[in-house]
């Protein structure tokens, strides 16, 4: 397959938990995780990452150095980017890491929520205030665009693929080239709920 080397993007499907249902045919149970929202997000941009280059360089060396890496590392990103940037004395005011980097990393971000009209668009903040998104799903989400998003600004662009599209795939996302809109499209809108789109492939994690 071939590796489309345009600013990937990342997509982190949200379930409404496991659920055991019978095959009518088999007559056998079968375990169904439905995705019934897909957060789609894009890394930050040059002049972003030069305000906050060294809490992100920080973060990104605490995430390898303490063993987290492409594994842990999503899990706890935003908790660990916060303590870094708290302990440089960064985290708080204006121009601090809470309201300037953590606020764009969620602008950058979009939910699409599967409704019975088909799969609706909004800003990811909007969605985490109106309730569309579960405390603990938020939360899963919030580390994982930390991660990416450190991720994203320190690897070099040529290490991105395998890094980030062989990440995700451990903790079930997937990376795109689409944007929002375009990842939307690609959906199927005939049974919204139903996982669907372009898939990273399976690639192995260097050591």
């Amino acid at each position: 397959m071939r590796i489309d080397r345009k600013t990937l993007n990342l997509v982190i499907p949200i379930t409404d938990g496991v659920k055991t249902v019978k095959d009518p045919k088999t007559n056998t149970e079968k375990v169904v995780d439905k995705v019934v929202a897909y957060v789609h997000a894009a890394p930050i941009s040059r002049d972003i990452f030069e305000l906050y280059f060294l809490p992100l360089s920080q973060t990104f060396a605490k995430i390898y150095s303490d063993g987290l890496g492409v594994v842990a590392g999503p899990r706890v990103a935003a908790l660990l980017l916060k303590k870094t940037a708290q302990d440089m004395g960064m985290w708080e005011g204006p121009g601090g890491v809470e309201a300037g980097l953590v606020q764009e990393i969620k602008r950058l971000a979009n939910v699409l929520i599967a409704t019975d009209k088909g799969w609706e668009e909004r800003p990811y903040y909007q969605a985490v205030q109106a309730g569309e998104l579960s405390p603990d799903d938020a939360s899963e989400v919030d580390n994982a665009l930390a991660f990416f998003t450190v991720v994203s600004a320190i690897h070099k662009k040529s290490e991105l693929p395998l890094i980030l599209e062989g990440a995700a795939r451990l903790w079930g996302a997937e990376t795109t080239s689409f944007n929002c809109t375009e990842f939307k499209n690609s959906l199927t809108t005939s049974t919204p709920p139903a996982p669907s789109g372009p898939k990273a492939p399976a690639l192995s994690i260097p050591s």
